[in-house]
């Protein structure tokens, strides 16, 4: 097998004869970034940087890339991300966007077995599937498995409020999306307590908190890979998403309207205004609290 080479936005996705992908990306005056990525699921991760070499002209290089068939192998990829070892206690990432801690990608390209065993094992701790829903525990997070195969997480947000979010699925990874924070009468000790009753997460080996996700066709950035995707008790993909029409040398940041934005920030402003108003009056009943133990300190000494 020889050396094929792919089109993926400005990337060159390059396979060689053993499977291994590598990628190249101009970086101006004639010069080249050179990396490796690796799949999992149906994301490519592009792995960072490695080298720089010399290379062609920025229109030269994209003169080069127009001539090479686009890269379909899968459906998005991933620049930009942090993934966790679910059973790991160590907090730093295996990858993340300056530095890669694990040097065996093939364990994440080769997991479905892994991935299915764990699964069956799974099947076999839950008797019958009466509940709306499972929980797990997974490092601070409590994964909210519904009957319905979706996923949800939820992790203390501290001032009294939790923090929320749906997950999902691809490969051997979990991805929780970003969450809002809700108020709630949960102290830290109270829900690490309900948490550490819970049983592990078992369902995948990795997890990722943080990413930034694009469609590999158009370069848009996905927002939304969650929605309409069923994911089962099995995990066999079941991928519904609107694309958007994007060139590939077009800014490729998320359209959102100004209606959209003004909405999100006065319900920041307003969750925002409520947790400091609790905050304060917390610390005023503690002051009056002193002040009136001090008064009565006070009158019993002159009486």
């Amino acid at each position: 097998m020889q050396k094929i080479a792919y089109r993926l936005g400005e990337y060159k996705i390059t396979e060689n004869e053993h499977g291994d992908l590598l990628w190249e990306t101009h970086i101006g005056l004639g010069s080249l970034k050179i990396g490796k990525c690796f799949i999992n699921g149906d994301i490519l991760f592009i792995k960072p940087s490695d080298s720089i070499g010399p290379g062609f002209l920025k229109g030269e290089f994209l003169d080069h890339l127009n001539k090479l068939p686009e890269w379909e192998k899968t459906k998005y990829y991933c620049a930009s991300y942090k993934i966790y070892e679910c059973q790991s206690l160590r907090r730093e990432p295996l990858f993340e966007g300056a530095k890669s801690w694990l040097q065996g990608e093939t364990i994440l390209r080769k997991n479905e077995l892994i991935q299915k065993e764990a699964n069956k094992a799974a099947l076999k701790s839950v008797k019958v599937d009466t509940k709306k829903h499972i929980s797990h525990k997974l490092q601070r997070y409590e994964i909210i498995e519904k009957n319905n195969g979706h996923f949800f997480w939820k992790s203390y947000g501290g001032l009294g409020s939790l923090k929320k979010g749906r997950g999902y699925i691809e490969g051997n990874i979990l991805f929780l999306e970003p969450g809002e924070t809700e108020l709630s009468n949960y102290r830290k000790k109270e829900f690490r307590q309900q948490l550490n009753r819970l049983p592990g997460w078992v369902k995948t080996k990795y997890f990722c908190a943080s990413y930034t996700i694009y469609y590999s066709k158009t370069g848009a950035v996905c927002r939304n890979l969650g929605e309409g995707k069923a994911v089962n008790i099995t995990g066999i993909k079941n991928i519904n998403v609107n694309n958007k029409s994007f060139g590939a040398r077009e800014n490729t940041k998320p359209i959102i309207s100004s209606t959209i934005i003004a909405k999100d920030k006065i319900t920041t402003f307003i969750k925002f205004f409520i947790i400091a108003a609790i905050l304060i009056l917390r610390l005023l009943f503690g002051c009056f609290k002193m002040i009136y133990k001090a008064i009565r300190v006070f009158i019993g000494k002159w009486v």
